[in-house]
């Protein structure tokens, strides 16, 4: 045919055609090598966070845009492990499976982020622990959690703040501290800030509320992680 073959594409059923098989992120660790044992649970340490780009790859257009009805049977959950949380993933990786799996928060699995040497600063179901912009309440509070959502709009104070999500008492803002600017463009790779406008945002941090509008500082830049198409 014409047309270009999708990466990974499923034959019909009968084709004897040799084909590849996808392994879930969930199989390999960050850095790429094979964990045994391995469970769904997921452990992150924000002491290896590195440099990333803020973009993902772009479209191909000769790949369709139908959404795939491939059903994939869940991996069992493997119990007893050594380490508890086998399973080494980045923010960048937690993000990206939020905002391109709708079921990803139904799965059975728990989470514990540290940070400072083993310093644990969040652990539990994931969830509990991850809240959509949309699911923001007073019950959320003075407690660190996974929050992610999409960044509307952005705004550079005069006092050298910078607010993601600064238009709307309606959803949350996102305050990072003048000192930490500078690292957020060196870390994501980015010359302006402009770029983080429209980007799907997962940030670790606790939540105060002024008035009704929630607001999130997160401490450090590795508390942060970022996502976002290339136009072309």
């Amino acid at each position: 045919m014409s047309r270009m073959a999708c990466f990974a594409a499923h034959h019909t059923e009968g084709c004897d055609a040799s084909t590849v098989q996808l392994i879930s992120d969930d199989t390999d660790s960050e850095d790429g090598a094979d964990n045994e044992a391995q469970s769904t649970d997921i452990y992150v340490d924000l002491d290896k966070a590195r440099e990333q780009s803020l973009y993902v790859a772009e479209d191909n257009d000769k790949h369709g845009t139908e959404e795939s009805q491939a059903a994939f049977p869940q991996k069992k959950k493997s119990i007893g492990n050594t380490g508890g949380f086998p399973l080494n993933k980045s923010l960048r990786q937690l993000l990206q499976n939020l905002c391109t799996n709708k079921e990803y928060l139904e799965q059975d699995r728990d989470i514990k982020v540290v940070t400072d040497s083993g310093r644990i600063i969040l652990e539990g179901p994931l969830k509990d622990k991850t809240i959509h912009f949309d699911n923001i309440s007073q019950s959320h509070s003075q407690n660190s959690w996974l929050f992610w959502g999409t960044i509307n709009n952005i705004y550079l104070r005069k006092n050298g703040e910078l607010w993601l999500n600064s238009g709307s008492k309606s959803e949350p803002s996102i305050i990072v501290n003048k000192a930490l600017i500078g690292d957020i463009k060196k870390n994501f790779k980015i010359s302006d800030l402009s770029e983080l406008n429209g980007a799907d945002v997962l940030v670790i941090g606790p939540l105060g509320f002024d008035g009704n509008q929630g607001l999130i500082r997160p401490a450090f830049t590795k508390y942060m992680s970022f996502r976002r198409h290339r136009v072309k």
